[in-house]
C-alpha cells in the first residue's frame, strides 16, 4: 500500500510538471527599415500585441514570446514575414494557413480551423512592436488585449480582449467584441475617421477640446458622456448625434452593454472631465 501511495504520488508530481507553463521569449524576431508611409501588420490569434515606437526612428522590429503547457512552439508554429514595397506583414500559424496583406486563416490538414483542433499545442503567442514614425500600424488577434502607441493611422482588431491606442494621427480604427476600447489623440493630424467600438464593454475616445466632427455616441444598456456640449436628442438618453465645427470628420463612439465617451485632452494628455449630456 504505501509503494502503490508513493507511486501515486510521483506520478501526479510528474504530471504536475510535464503541465507547468513554459516561455520562449524569444520564438520568433524580424526587423526591417520601413520608409513614412507604409503600413506593418501583424496578425495573432491567441495572444497579445504591444505596439511602441522605434527606438532609433527608422526600424520596424517585431519579436514574439511563446507561452505553453503542451506541445513544442517550435514545431508546432510557422511564423510568416513577408514584405512588398514599403508594408510588411507578419503572422503566425497553428498548423497552416494564408498570410497576405488582405487576408490571414488559420487551417490543419483535412480543412479543419486549428482553432479547434488544438491537439498538438496550447501556445499562446504575445507580439511586441517597434514601429517607425509615419508607418500606418494594422494589427489584430482574437483571444487578447491589443496595445498601441504609435505616429501614424491605425487599425486595431480583436474579438476577447481590450483595444487601447494612442497616436496623433488619424484615422483610427479601434474594436473589439468582449473587451473596453480606449483612443486618445492629443492631436489631429491627417484625415479620416475615429472609431471605438466594442458590444461587452465601455468605449472611449479622448481627443482634443477643438475638433471638426461629425460625432455618434451610442450604448444600449449603459452612460453616454461628453465633454463637447452635446446632448442627446428626443427620449433617448444613449444615444447622442451632432456636428462640431465643421464637421469634417466621423467620430464614432458606440458600444452595446457599457459606457460610450467622448472626452478632451488639454496639449499635455490630460483629460477633461466629461458630462453627462
Amino acid at each position: 500500500m504505501r509503494r502503490s501511495a508513493l507511486l501515486l504520488i510521483a506520478l501526479s508530481v510528474a504530471a504536475t510538471a510535464c503541465h507547468q507553463q513554459k516561455d520562449d521569449k524569444n520564438v520568433f524576431s524580424w526587423s526591417r527599415e520601413l520608409a513614412p508611409g507604409g503600413t506593418l501588420r501583424v496578425r495573432d490569434l491567441n495572444g497579445t500585441i504591444t505596439v511602441v515606437p522605434a527606438t532609433d526612428g527608422k526600424t520596424a522590429r517585431v519579436q514574439a514570446a511563446a507561452h505553453w503547457r503542451r506541445g513544442d512552439p517550435k514545431r508546432d508554429l510557422k511564423f510568416v514575414a513577408l514584405s512588398e514595397g514599403n508594408d510588411a506583414t507578419i503572422c503566425v500559424h497553428w498548423g497552416t494557413g494564408t498570410c497576405t496583406a488582405t487576408e490571414y486563416t488559420n487551417r490543419r490538414a483535412g480543412g479543419l480551423s486549428s482553432w479547434f483542433m488544438k491537439k498538438s499545442t496550447d501556445a499562446s503567442v504575445d507580439f511586441t512592436v517597434e514601429v517607425p514614425a509615419g508607418t500606418k500600424v494594422d494589427v489584430s488577434t482574437a483571444n487578447g488585449e491589443l496595445s498601441v502607441t504609435a505616429q501614424a493611422p491605425v487599425l486595431a482588431k480583436t474579438v476577447n480582449g481590450s483595444v487601447h491606442v494612442a497616436t496623433a494621427i488619424g484615422p483610427v480604427a479601434a474594436t473589439t467584441v468582449n473587451g473596453s476600447v480606449d483612443v486618445r489623440m492629443t492631436t489631429l493630424g491627417g484625415e479620416g475617421d475615429i472609431r471605438a467600438e466594442t458590444t461587452n464593454g465601455d468605449a472611449s475616445a479622448y481627443v482634443p477640446q477643438k475638433l471638426d466632427a461629425n460625432v455618434t455616441l451610442r450604448t444600449t444598456n449603459g452612460d453616454v458622456t461628453n465633454a463637447f456640449g452635446l446632448v442627446a436628442t428626443g427620449s433617448r438618453k444613449n444615444l447622442v448625434e451632432g456636428v462640431l465645427g465643421t464637421g469634417s470628420r466621423v467620430i464614432s463612439v458606440r458600444t452595446t452593454n457599457g459606457s460610450a465617451t467622448l472626452g478632451a485632452l488639454d496639449a499635455m494628455g490630460k483629460i477633461i472631465n466629461a458630462t453627462a449630456p
